[in-house]
């Protein structure tokens, strides 16, 4: 694999991005868990991560699907009653980018910042089995159909990866008291975004795609491997969710 010549693609097929229903119940959870820190801590740094991360997220998803970066359907929810409702596809945008910057935020702040308390370890690891359970049991039939079929190493894409990082280690270095506080963020979201990722990536949820040149300088898909998928995938873990995460630490916390 050569950084700057082959290109590598991370690909989301199935219905997970157009299920509400499955949003919504992950954003419901996500508010209890900042109206519970601030019942019982007087603090509203869940509540101002997880706001802020939302409006940007949501403001990124916008600009993804006006580029055609991410092509997805329209964003159902399905009632008790098995009937289903399309959702206006701004509202659909909101609720990914809560997804996507809020739900992630919230969980990897309120389960970092107790870390070492047994009973919130019960907690964080009854939702990784609930997050595992929903996964098992979801239906495969949709995995043909790809939702999006995004480039993780352009040079605009690394660039503002590299900035990114770059702005963080420096905000970090001048605020060295909150260094343990982002590291067990970090952690609790790596360790939540490897096990859903893991297991998209078993039931063909999400999967990559590598090319390289040909003899005659044409892009051509490389064999696929397992080694590709995890070297693609972790990158997109550690920094495109883990590193870049903390960037709404400093900017909705500090």
């Amino acid at each position: 694999m050569t950084l700057f010549d082959d290109k590598y693609y991370i690909i989301r097929k199935g219905d997970f991005a157009t299920n509400g229903n499955t949003k919504i119940l992950y954003s419901l959870f996500s508010i209890g868990l900042c109206i519970e820190e601030y019942i019982n801590t007087n603090s509203t740094d869940c509540f101002s991560i997880m706001i802020g991360s939302t409006i940007v997220w949501t403001i990124i998803e916008f600009f993804l699907q006006f580029t055609s970066t991410r092509n997805i359907k329209p964003m159902y929810i399905t009632t008790f009653y098995g009937q289903t409702h399309f959702l206006h596809k701004y509202l659909g945008m909101f609720l990914q980018g809560f997804q996507e910057g809020g739900v992630v935020t919230t969980i990897g702040l309120y389960f970092g910042d107790r870390l070492f308390d047994y009973n919130y370890l019960y907690m964080f690891h009854g939702l990784i089995l609930f997050i595992i359970v929903s996964m098992f049991l979801k239906n495969s039939n949709t995995n043909n159909n790809n939702l999006s079929k995004r480039q993780i190493n352009t040079s605009s894409s690394l660039g503002m990866m590299g900035t990114i990082t770059i702005y963080n280690v420096k905000t970090l270095y001048d605020n060295p008291m909150h260094l343990q506080r982002q590291l067990t963020m970090f952690f609790a979201m790596m360790y939540i975004s490897s096990i859903w990722t893991l297991m998209a990536y078993w039931k063909n949820f999400r999967n990559v795609e590598v090319q390289i040149k040909d003899r005659n300088d044409q892009y051509v898909v490389k064999p696929y491997n397992h080694f590709d998928a995890f070297l693609i995938l972790g990158y997109d873990v550690v920094f495109e969710i883990g590193v870049a995460y903390l960037t709404f630490y400093n900017w909705f916390i500090l």
